[in-house]
């Protein structure tokens, strides 16, 4: 998925659980389950792109995704908790940048590489932005029932 979709995952957990030991836990574990829903992001094909394209674009999406997350959630919880259920939604990504940029093939990166490339489900153009956008978009009202 996206950044921005995991950020707002981490985002709408943030806000609906108020313990931040079990917030923070679910944030973490969301990103590997929400992967697995077929999906396209800007990491499909980066064999085929630069690694200063990938980067920007890389940051580009997490930045915009933490902006929305901040906007649509700051004033529900507290920010710094807001802050770090969006950093350990974006975790596992982070963890495989090193990989994909660096060519850090070693522990902990490749482990995290790997992982992601076997569990991740992919999809074309337009259905793999639809299948995030229903999936972030479900699970933001099933939180807020709770919340």
């Amino acid at each position: 998925m996206t950044a921005t979709a995991h950020a707002l995952i981490g985002g709408a957990i943030a806000a609906a659980v108020p313990d931040p030991k079990l917030g923070i836990t679910l944030s973490a574990i969301s990103h590997p389950l929400a992967d697995m829903i077929p999906h396209w992001d800007f990491g499909l094909g980066w064999k085929k792109k630069s690694k200063a394209l990938l980067f920007f674009e890389s940051f580009a999406d997490l930045a915009f995704g933490v902006i929305i997350t901040f906007l649509l959630f700051g004033n529900m919880t507290d920010r710094t908790y807001l802050l770090v259920c969006i950093f350990m939604s974006e975790s596992w990504d982070i963890l495989q940048m090193p990989y994909l940029l660096f060519n850090w093939k070693f522990f902990p990166f490749s482990a995290f590489y790997e992982f992601g490339h076997q569990t991740n489900g992919k999809a074309k153009m337009p259905w793999g932005i639809l299948t995030q956008a229903a999936t972030v978009t479900g699970l933001v009202l099933v939180l807020r029932t709770i919340h």
